[in-house]
């Protein structure tokens, strides 16, 4: 009798993969009601900020990141305008204003001390401002970003678990005061200061080839570890140029903010 009975087994084996997959999935509506659940949050939690923040946070994608965004927009506080990214137009003329031709001969200065003290190496540097709308697509797609997004909305989850609408004040304070374990790789979308051209990255190359780059992931290995770090802040320091850095979160060794002369 064992053989036919494994014969029905082996027969009915999808349909127990069906029964079973579908025990444990999620209802079919419960992503629904929570996505809804957490665009009704970032509406809320939009309500007053400066027009072009919740401009931007209509743009974004997914109320997770959303949220994250907002996060750093009600953190920013009453700095968030001043903060916030240039339009094209400004950007564009930036080059060629007192401060942006001032910011180029900064960087040389920089350049020509790090060859100085570095002999076979060179800084190459990234000096294009970084508009709202690259910032945007950027945030969009960055898989650092989905990560610290969903560890926001898991915490908020868990904090308003007991109330399915929490207040405009209990919602800011949760975003304002909420820290991730890991820092997201970017800046919330406006609030670079790529965006308003006074931040720029440095790369060290030899012979045309990077040895240190824009890598997160290779931060400590090819810039604390090999020394480039220290070589590249001593340059900065003995140019004398008004560079603060690098960015210590999240960690960018190679990034350094551009502070105007008076």
């Amino acid at each position: 009798m064992a053989v036919p009975f494994l014969h029905f087994m082996e027969s009915i084996r999808p349909l127990l993969i069906v029964f079973i997959l579908a025990a444990i999935a999620p209802a079919p509506g419960a992503a629904a009601a929570a996505e809804a659940a957490h665009q009704h949050w970032v509406d809320v939690a939009s309500v007053g900020l400066d027009p072009p923040a919740v401009d931007a946070v209509h743009r974004i994608q997914g109320a997770d990141r959303q949220l994250l965004a907002l996060s750093a927009y009600l953190r920013a506080g009453d700095s968030l305008s001043a903060r916030w990214s240039w339009s094209q137009e400004t950007l564009a003329k930036y080059p060629s204003t007192p401060e942006g031709n001032a910011a180029a001969a900064d960087i040389d200065s920089v350049v020509a001390e790090f060859a100085k003290e570095n002999p076979g190496y060179q800084l190459q540097v990234n000096r294009q401002p970084r508009s709202l709308e690259v910032q945007l697509a950027h945030w969009n797609e960055n898989a650092s970003v989905a990560a610290v997004a969903a560890s926001l909305v898991k915490s908020l989850d868990g904090r308003f678990a007991d109330s399915s609408s929490p207040t405009t004040a209990q919602l800011r304070d949760a975003l304002a005061h909420w820290t991730p374990g890991t820092a997201a790789a970017l800046a919330a979308p406006g609030l670079s200061a790529h965006g308003q051209g006074r931040a720029f990255d440095f790369a060290v190359a030899r012979n045309g080839q990077i040895v240190a780059g824009l890598v997160a992931g290779s931060a400590h290995s090819q810039w604390d570890d090999a020394g480039w770090t220290k070589k590249l802040h001593d340059a900065v320091v003995a140019s004398g140029e008004p560079f603060v850095g690098p960015l210590q979160s999240p960690y960018e060794p190679w990034h350094f903010a551009y502070t105007p002369k008076p």
